[in-house]
């Protein structure tokens, strides 16, 4: 009999301590390198990215101005016709918010997935790091070695874009080659309170199910791109009330942080980086978000103009999935304003996705009623979040909302093989009632979204 026992030991780090400390990413908020550490504990189960996306001081990577990165962005100034008087003005606040917060985001690392040369197991290769030492490529000595850290961090962020954007190029081009290309690009997030590994799990899930559900690989084998981000302060417990009250309090901030992400890294990979592979290998996008992670993909989705010399798409733009999107319903609505009260202390968004008809891609949407995590960020923020009861409620009740979505309903078992929403819905955005399929916030990884989310690829996509 054998027996395997646990334990941590600070020598299992490969990442130097020196250099955490100095970019203050040391710590509990480790975990959101750990893959650098432990690269193989939980490997993407598929071909593909994982992009890690840390936080530090502006100053200590580079980036010491109080302003968003105008060299690569421009602030919001279009709005449609429709928009209401002092929608531009809150889109800008909002904007600018989201990038002059004392922190500041960065490509911290981005691993390559591939099968391995010899067996059936993924091998995987580190295609950039902002640290000098990770397990894949080790430092002598990480607990006493000096910093050697790049001289601008925030630039070699933006470096380590061109480098994934020259591999995701490689590996399309290279399953071609081999004669079983990809059937999709898979572009995915998760959302609050996600550590890396517990985002690499979920990742395998959906693709997994995915799989399953489309009857195998030959309907459903995409490069998977996941982006894992600092998503929640405090540890991985949640059963001491220190952590609990950390975890809570971090929604509001956390909630600008994946705007920040969704305005910067994964708008770029959304509609800088991905259109040039499509217009190149004619390949699909499909970008998937759970609960922030579904605020993250659709702030990209709607920020797409915001990018400066962008390519212009020449397929259809992507088709976006937001599993109980944590935002509010209210982005949708042209000329919302916050009641007069709060109105005098804060801002509105101004309704970012109000021209649903400008990215020229496809938005489906998915709530429950079971889910109670969405609610109640009402109680935190006073946003109506779409993925529970309060999100529908506002849409339907609103029919400045409620003409700009299709609405389904998802039975157990799935809906027929013919189900499509396109097919009704034009321009609005698909939002379906999966209460019958999800029975809380994080019920995301079960066969019948899995279902869900291949039947809603073959109809916009096609198999």
């Amino acid at each position: 009999m054998g027996f395997l026992i646990g334990c941590s030991d600070p020598t299992d780090k490969h990442v130097p301590a020196s250099e955490e400390k100095a970019l203050h990413t040391s710590g509990v908020i480790s975990r959101y390198h750990a893959l650098l550490n432990e690269p193989h504990s939980m490997p993407l189960a598929h071909r593909g990215f994982i992009v890690g996306i840390e936080k530090a001081p502006r100053a200590l990577i580079g980036y010491a101005s109080n302003t968003p990165d105008n060299s690569r962005l421009n602030a919001p100034d279009r709005m449609p016709p429709e928009a209401g008087p002092k929608d531009l003005e809150n889109q800008v606040w909002t904007y600018n918010r989201a990038f002059t917060e004392p922190k500041l985001m960065f490509v911290s690392h981005i691993l390559q997935y591939g099968p391995e040369a010899r067996g059936n197991g993924m091998e995987v290769r580190q295609l950039h790091s902002t640290y000098s030492g990770s397990a894949l490529h080790p430092v002598t000595n990480p607990l006493e070695a000096e910093p050697n850290l790049p001289a601008n961090v925030y630039e070699h962020s933006w470096a380590a874009m061109e480098q994934l954007e020259q591999a995701i190029d490689q590996e399309v081009a290279q399953a071609k080659a081999e004669g079983h290309p990809f059937t999709h690009i898979l572009f995915l997030s998760m959302g609050w309170n996600n550590d890396q590994i517990e985002a690499l799990e979920r990742y395998n899930s959906i693709v997994q199910t995915t799989r399953n559900a489309a009857g195998g690989s030959e309907k459903f084998d995409p490069l998977v791109i996941g982006i894992t981000w600092p998503s929640v302060w405090g540890g991985t417990s949640v059963l001491d009330i220190a952590n609990r009250a950390l975890h809570i309090g971090s929604y509001g901030v956390k909630s600008v942080d994946a705007d920040e992400i969704g305005y910067s890294y994964a708008n770029y990979i959304m509609n800088s980086i991905l259109p040039r592979i499509e217009n190149k290998h004619h390949i699909g996008t499909v970008a998937i978000g759970h609960s922030m992670g579904a605020r993250i993909m659709t702030r990209a989705y709607y920020s797409g103009e915001l990018l400066k010399n962008a390519p212009q798409r020449m397929e259809k733009g992507p088709l976006v999935i937001g599993l109980q999107g944590a935002f509010s319903a209210n982005r949708f609505r042209p000329g919302y304003e916050l009641v007069p009260v709060v109105r005098w202390l804060f801002h509105g968004e101004g309704a970012p996705y109000q021209d649903h008809t400008y990215p020229n891609g496809d938005l489906v949407l998915t709530w429950s009623e079971k889910d109670r995590a969405n609610p109640v960020a009402r109680f935190a923020t006073g946003a109506r979040h779409v993925g529970g009861k309060t999100g529908e409620t506002t849409i339907k009740s609103t029919p400045a909302l409620s003409e700009k979505f299709v609405f389904f309903d998802w039975p157990k078992g799935g809906l027929t093989a013919d189900y499509c929403p396109k097919d009704q819905q034009g321009s609005k955005v698909a939002y379906i009632n999966a209460t019958q399929i999800i029975q809380s916030h994080g019920d995301i990884r079960n066969p019948d979204v899995g279902d869900l989310i291949w039947k809603t690829i073959a109809c916009y996509r096609g198999h």
